[in-house]
């Protein structure tokens, strides 16, 4: 089972530089997306050329020749234009799905999509930056530990997506440069260590314990043949202490569509 995280960093620039048929190629179980930046019926228009249903109205509409067409889509776009917003492609119909942490959080930025399936939580997350809204990220991150605790009870889980949190110095470029830099910084860096303290692993870090790869460049960086600049690993495949030994492989994909790079979680079948 393959599961794709991947901050597209909008929808529409991603399938212009031809995001649509990677996806199609790659054929992965499940796609998490994060900072979609588009409104829920243009998502729909771009990715399956029609008004694909929202996937908790549990209609599939008849195929066509869009591959695409054989994933349901959870969209959660937010209320704020052209503005963050996460969605879940999944080959598999879930049980259910959730657009927030229920109790724990909600907001209108369409940051936290879960999708259930039988026994696993496929959790799809974009957390703020902490350059102008710190504050707002450590609420956030306190919310989403306590929520995957609450999850973990029930279910397996996969927790993915851009945490914005280089977790220590072997996943950025530049660690003292960036010390008390948002990315970096000693909170952000504790609370998550806090999520992996409540019974979760890092599933790259895990598996490749030395390993040197990053999951976000700047665009100058990608345009420069050669050239470092800063790079960081700030996304991430989580998953819960129940899916240690169903953990097969973990990547980084090294792919144009974004300023990120896809993070790509292979576990033994456990739908």
């Amino acid at each position: 089972m393959k599961i794709v995280s991947y901050n597209i960093n909008g929808i529409r620039a991603s399938t212009k530089a031809g995001l649509i048929d990677w996806l199609k190629n790659f054929d992965a179980d499940i796609y998490c997306f994060q900072e979609v930046r588009c409104d829920e019926a243009t998502t729909k228009q771009i990715l399956f050329g029609e008004e694909k249903s929202q996937i908790s109205l549990f209609e599939n509409l008849e195929q066509n020749n869009n591959k695409l067409n054989e994933y349901f889509a959870t969209y959660n776009c937010g209320s704020v234009a052209g503005y963050a917003g996460t969605m879940i492609l999944s080959k598999t119909m879930p049980d259910k799905v959730s657009l927030d942490m229920g109790k724990f959080w909600s907001d209108n930025e369409g940051r936290t999509t879960t999708a259930f399936f039988n026994k696993l939580a496929v959790v799809s997350v974009y957390i703020p930056n902490g350059n102008s809204r710190l504050d707002f990220k450590m609420e956030y991150l306190s919310a989403l530990n306590k929520y995957l605790s609450f999850l973990a009870k029930d279910y397996d889980v996969v927790c993915v997506g851009d945490f914005n949190i280089a977790h220590n110095e072997i996943d950025l470029t530049n660690p003292k440069e960036c010390r008390h830099k948002s990315v970096f910084l000693d909170i952000e860096r504790d609370a998550f260590s806090n999520l992996l303290a409540v019974g979760f692993i890092d599933s790259f870090r895990y598996l490749k314990p030395s390993e040197v790869k990053y999951s976000w460049r700047s665009y100058r960086t990608m345009n420069q043949s050669g050239f470092m600049g800063w790079q960081y690993r700030i996304d991430y495949a989580l998953v819960s202490e129940s899916l240690k030994e169903k953990l097969i492989d973990c990547n980084i994909l090294e792919l144009p569509y974004s300023d990120h790079l896809p993070v790509v979680v292979e576990l033994d079948n456990c739908l």
